[in-house]
């Protein structure tokens, strides 16, 4: 989309105006949600008349970081941790609401005193958000980096710039491929319901099927949750691959027809060989 004059992605700017993680949802879905806010965005594939074509991914334009004043950096990194430590946050906003209810603008400070959040807690929160906005990416970067040199085998080479970031360029179908594996790596931490996270562990379980060719594939994510899920869900496929883009549903369909699987069905019959390995596990290992 285009601002000032300038082209940015529409992934990298509902990132900054939302606070949500890229690794969270899809171009088209951020596209759809800049266009309800009233912004001009570029046409998405599936739309009569336009036909999708690849581009040579350009390089970003960003902003130079900001300047950061450390002292101030960590005593509000320090009192997020206090704030997150004294009680879990869905119970804290739950109470909240309650006593919210019927407030008015002379009560409602009284109401809400006792839970702590303080204009002090909502500066620091922002700057913590200002200068950890791509943490993300950073945790995908380094678990990459860090699990390499434990997964790779001797004569085992890479033969493709990895994809530290996340999300693939079409250049770049998977996170890691050498010359015996392809690999994908989620390093999302779920929680319990985490529908996004699901789709697009589902997505990339796909994309090892389809595209693996000869090579043995291998699907890296932190902890077993992620994995007792393709394992044991009766989600259907069909819903998984919803809001996947149209190019990997369209490959899916060509692939396996008018299949009704559900997720553990496919994890046990086309995805049977590719192999989920906790990430936890490999960094740990000696």
């Amino acid at each position: 989309m285009s601002i000032a004059d300038q082209q940015w992605p529409p992934k990298q700017i509902f990132e900054r105006a939302s606070g949500i993680a890229r690794t969270e949802f899809i171009s088209h879905f951020a596209i759809r949600q800049l266009r309800r806010l009233g912004f001009p965005t570029s046409p998405l594939p599936q739309e009569a008349g336009v036909r999708a074509t690849p581009r040579p991914r350009e390089p970003k334009i960003t902003a130079p970081p900001p300047a950061i004043d450390v002292a101030s950096a960590v005593t509000s990194f320090i009192e997020l941790l206090r704030f997150f430590g004294d009680e879990d946050l869905s119970s804290r906003v739950l109470r909240l609401e309650d006593r919210l209810e019927g407030a008015d603008r002379e009560t409602v400070d009284d109401r809400v005193a006792a839970e702590g959040m303080t204009d002090g807690l909502l500066q620091a929160a922002l700057l913590v958000r200002q200068h950890a906005g791509r943490i993300n990416d950073l945790i995908h970067a380094t678990m990459i980096v860090r699990a390499l040199p434990k997964v790779l085998e001797p004569g085992e080479r890479i033969v493709r710039r990895p994809s530290l970031a996340a999300g693939n360029d079409p250049s770049r179908k998977f996170d890691l491929e050498t010359n015996l594996r392809v690999a994908e790596f989620k390093a999302g931490q779920w929680k319990g319901r985490d529908a996004m996270r699901k789709r697009g562990l589902v997505a990339d379980l796909v994309g090892l099927v389809l595209g693996r060719g000869d090579r043995r594939a291998e699907l890296y994510v932190l902890g077993r949750l992620p994995i007792e899920f393709l394992r044991n869900s009766n989600s259907t496929m069909e819903w998984a691959l919803g809001r996947s883009s149209p190019h990997l549903r369209r490959a899916y369909d060509d692939r396996f027809g008018t299949a009704s699987f559900t997720v553990r069905q496919f994890t046990e019959g086309p995805a049977a060989d590719v192999a989920l390995i906790d990430l936890a596990e490999v960094l740990k290992a000696g």
